[in-house]
């Protein structure tokens, strides 16, 4: 059986040790070994994301839309909402919101670009808004939104500026505290390359005040029902409001603890030069990246190949040990595919993927300039030690 290498854009590729610590027997979420877990986990995502010891971190069970979700817990009625959406998942912000009792304005950009920092600017300050939300990494293009100056060009006319760092947390640079952002938030299962099942944010003291006013949030994802159990698990102790995801958040402090080691900084860069090398490749091969040149991600990669089978070429790159992503972008959805070289990516999953489109193509008659991984190769030569 051929070893697969999962090259979607999240799940990301595994690494058997965070898997693993996922298999905890006998240990519950009362238990001092999940307490010391869960305190390590918060701490180290204060880490990730630039957040200093003002910020609470909250763990919460499920994925990285219960995180958007909870972001509601801020937010009073009748609020003035910006959505700064490139993409599929950017659209999510206004899904979640148009269900409560807001005012919202969406602010889009076509496939492959990005709302300007400068539009992003001139709507908020010639309108009162409460909030602005905004993707770091728009999973379904790729896009990365430089968030730190979009931050900076709005901190002083909202309350709040939300950021959904799903596709990117652990593989783009975040510095919430110093940017000014209130809220960032991810899932478990992408760029940290931790096991699945675990919405994770952290929040400004800014923020947190909001918690004290009116809400319109659910129940579930009312954060107000999770704060002091997070500062118990921070203090060393624990709490119960809901079943924890157990063994998530010990594959969660498994990843951090391999994060710190590695550093984020090596770490960012660790992303930045495998995207570098597939990109050559796949420049190499003659095909073009979704997202405009200034605007490509670290942990996400939409390839535009026309006049094939999208959902046949993947089954074949399947069949060949990598797992890519279908396109979902609905302007191009059956034009592309989506590859996620994020979490624990290293040069031989790029070049493994690599070979597996090059010969998935010309076995489907697509012409290509064949050398791919070599074309990668010479990026890596330029870093030894990654």
């Amino acid at each position: 059986m051929t070893s697969r290498i999962l090259m979607h854009v999240g799940p990301s590729i595994g690494n058997y040790d965070v898997l693993s610590a996922a298999v905890q027997p006998n240990i519950g979420f009362a238990s001092p070994e999940f307490n010391s877990a869960m305190k390590n986990s918060l701490e180290g995502f204060r880490y990730v994301t630039g957040s200093d010891s003002s910020y609470t971190p909250f763990i919460l069970p499920g994925s990285g839309t219960v995180a958007m979700e909870s972001v509601m817990s801020f937010i009073p009625r009748g609020s003035r909402i910006l959505v700064v959406s490139n993409g599929v998942f950017g659209d999510r912000w206004e899904a979640i919101m148009s269900r409560y009792p807001l005012i919202l304005k969406v602010l889009r950009a076509e496939a492959g670009k990005a709302v300007s920092t400068g539009e992003i600017e001139h709507e908020v300050s010639s309108g009162r808004y409460f909030a602005v939300a905004m993707t770091q990494v728009e999973t379904s293009t790729g896009v990365r939104l430089d968030v730190e100056s979009v931050a900076k060009a709005v901190r002083n006319h909202v309350d709040l500026v939300i950021v959904d760092g799903v596709a990117s947390i652990g593989g783009e640079t975040m510095k919430a505290a110093q940017w000014g952002i209130d809220v960032c938030l991810t899932a478990s299962q992408k760029a940290l390359g931790a096991q699945a099942g675990a919405g994770l944010l952290v929040a400004s003291p800014s923020a947190m005040e909001k918690l004290k006013g009116e809400s319109i949030s659910g129940y579930f994802a009312d954060l107000r029902n999770w704060s002091d159990i997070m500062n118990k698990f921070l203090a060393g102790g624990g709490g119960y409001f809901a079943t924890p995801p157990i063994g998530t958040v010990f594959s969660i402090q498994k990843s951090m603890d391999l994060i710190r080691s590695e550093t984020m900084e090596a770490r960012v860069r660790r992303h930045e030069i495998c995207s570098q090398a597939f990109r050559a490749g796949i420049s190499h091969l003659g095909l073009e990246i979704l997202a405009s040149e200034k605007l490509r991600s670290n942990t996400v990669s939409g390839v535009m190949v026309d006049g094939i089978n999208i959902a046949d070429f993947l089954q074949r790159c399947m069949k060949k040990g990598v797992e890519f992503g279908a396109g979902v972008h609905p302007s191009v959805r059956d034009r592309y595919f989506r590859v996620g070289h994020m979490g624990w990516v290293q040069p031989a999953h790029i070049i493994t993927a690599l070979n597996a489109i090059e010969s998935s193509l010309e076995e489907m008659g697509k012409r290509v300039d064949r050398g791919s991984a070599l074309a990668a190769g010479e990026i890596f030569s330029r870093y030894p030690g990654i």
